[in-house]
Formats: structure tokens, sequence, C-alpha cells
């Protein structure tokens, strides 16, 4: 085999490599795609600084703070008609998944159903 062609392959594994390790690397919180979305009728805005609002037609329904590790995210309600206030329910763990414009959450510890319920029934398409 001649030398150019053994550094073509070369070159082909090498690049196979490097995307496979980037597809398997688990996502950082710099990578969490703050914003605003929306599915059934509520909107789910992540302000990029920590702190989410959960609205229904213009009425806000649900305040909080939020934190990412890595694909992990914990969401905490503050305040709200909706908002899970009682010391067990207050914090919620979600494992998040963004592909192109839609936000996906997968439930991985929360006692409060009604938010497990809003989070994870629909994929959120992101607005604007």
């Amino acid at each position: 085999m001649s030398t150019r062609k053994r550094f073509s392959k070369l070159s082909a594994i090498l690049a196979i490599a490097t995307c496979s390790a980037f597809a398997v690397m688990p996502a950082s919180a710099a990578d969490f795609p703050a914003g605003t979305y929306a599915a059934s009728g509520i909107t789910l805005a992540f302000d990029g600084s920590g702190h989410f609002r959960v609205t229904q037609n213009d009425a806000v329904k649900v305040e909080g703070d939020y934190t990412v590790d890595g694909s992990q995210l914990q969401v905490t309600d503050r305040t709200g008609p909706w908002a899970c206030t009682k010391a067990a329910e207050q914090k919620g763990t979600y494992r998040w998944k963004s592909e192109g414009n839609t936000l996906t959450f997968n439930k991985v510890a929360d006692a409060c159903k009604d938010r497990v319920g809003s989070l994870t029934l629909h994929p959120f398409r992101k607005q604007g």
C-alpha cells in the first residue's frame, strides 16, 4: 500500500475517532440552551443566569432558580400559583437533551407530580 493511501486511511480513522469522542462527551453547563421554549400552551424561559419562568397566556405561573450539571438540570420553584413550594417537592432534577430547536426533559428525581407531567410529556420548541 502506498504512503498516500496509508495516510488517507489513518486520517479517516482519526477523524471518525475524534467525532465519536465528541458525540459521547457529556454535556456541560455551558451547553445548556438558555432561551424561551413552548409546548401545549405553556412557555418555559431560562434566562442563562439561573432563573426560570413558566407562563401560560402571558400570566406567570411559576418562577424559580435552576442549575445545570452536565446533562442534568435541577429546578427549584420559588413563587407562583403552580409552584411546588413544600420542602419535599420544591426541587426536581431532570436529564435534559437539546436537538435542533427541541428541548426535552426526563425525570431523574422529583416529588412534584404536576411539574413532572408538565416537563416530561411533550418536547419544548425554541421560540424566536
